[in-house]
């Protein structure tokens, strides 16, 4: 299924407002495994299976509904999407639900590339709790918490989590100009039999739906400077026990840009010009060659008069 998303109306009000505005986004790419699992789909160690509890919940248009792909192999494989052939863009934006399925034991690393990117990196606790540390996460992003959703069919564990990730500000206007996109989840963990390793099976799983992508290009007025357009995505490990914070980013542009660290007194720990790394998605680490006071810090990239910020936590 393939379709052309309008935004007409985003369009109108930036003309308006006298700002660049991105051409209306096009999807290359959509499923919601109703008709088996795509040919650009790799999934080594995944089925389709139904969504039980899991239907209905979703924004309007892309909802949990008929079958998702569920990932259940005790070995870790990675599952991949590779979709060739993009038409002429320079952004792009992944969308997907995605679930957490039975008791995870807050071990497991749930990660998710793009192009080779790490843009998500978190763990989930729900075997003997229910947390993460993805948390809070953006508006929208999360469906259900602490509700079991199936699969499982009894335990202390039945607290199964469904997010909507095209909420998540990590996969969205990311730069990108290449003619083909790579996206690949997979679970960062010890596979075995063990409470603290990655069990898979009937005891633990992950599972996604709604999974599409989209392509857009930036249009610029007549007169108007292409914006700076730079967008923190995430602070990893975070929280950080070896004193160390290396942040991912991406860069719309070649033009000035400055990325600090600093206290909650508001002071500047460290500090580096990043522009000359140039458009695309970075990862810099912010430590400076020293290990970091434990602590709660933020991570903010300046370009332009555009400003992003990321929690960065450091503990002992």
């Amino acid at each position: 299924m393939r379709r052309t998303r309008s935004v007409l109306p985003a369009l109108v009000l930036l003309s308006a407002l006298g700002l660049a505005a991105p051409a209306a986004a096009t999807t290359v790419f959509s499923t919601d495994f109703g008709s088996g699992i795509p040919p650009e789909f790799s999934a080594p160690g995944s089925q389709l299976d139904g969504v039980q509890g899991y239907s209905g919940l979703g924004p309007a248009g892309r909802q949990f509904g008929g079958l998702f792909l569920r990932y259940t192999s005790v070995p870790i494989f990675p599952t991949k999407l590779t979709v060739r052939n993009l038409p002429a863009h320079d952004h792009l934006s992944v969308k997907f639900l995605m679930g957490i399925i039975d008791s995870w034991d807050g071990t497991e690393l749930m990660q998710i590339r793009v192009d080779g990117a790490l843009l998500f990196n978190h763990w989930f606790q729900l075997a003997t709790g229910d947390s993460s540390d993805y948390y809070p996460p953006p508006p929208g992003a999360l469906l259900s918490k602490g509700t079991d959703l199936g699969f499982s069919g009894c335990c202390y564990y039945n607290r199964d989590r469904a997010y909507d990730l095209g909420a998540e500000p990590a996969f969205q206007d990311i730069p990108h100009t290449a003619d083909s996109v790579v996206v690949e989840w997979t679970i960062s963990a010890i596979s075995g039999p063990a409470a603290d390793q990655w069990q898979g099976g009937g005891d633990e799983s992950w599972a996604i739906d709604g999974v599409e992508v989209d392509v857009a290009t930036l249009n610029v007025g007549v007169g108007d400077a292409a914006p700076a357009g730079g967008r923190v995505f995430f602070a990893a490990p975070n929280p950080s026990h070896d004193g160390t914070a290396a942040v991912t980013f991406a860069l719309g542009s070649a033009g000035p840009a400055r990325l600090e660290l600093v206290d909650l007194a508001g002071r500047t720990v460290t500090a580096r010009e990043v522009g000359i790394l140039g458009v695309g998605v970075h990862q810099v680490t912010l430590s400076a060659g020293r290990r970091l006071a434990a602590g709660v810090y933020f991570a903010r990239l300046t370009t332009g008069r555009d400003v992003r910020t990321t929690r960065v936590a450091i503990v002992d």
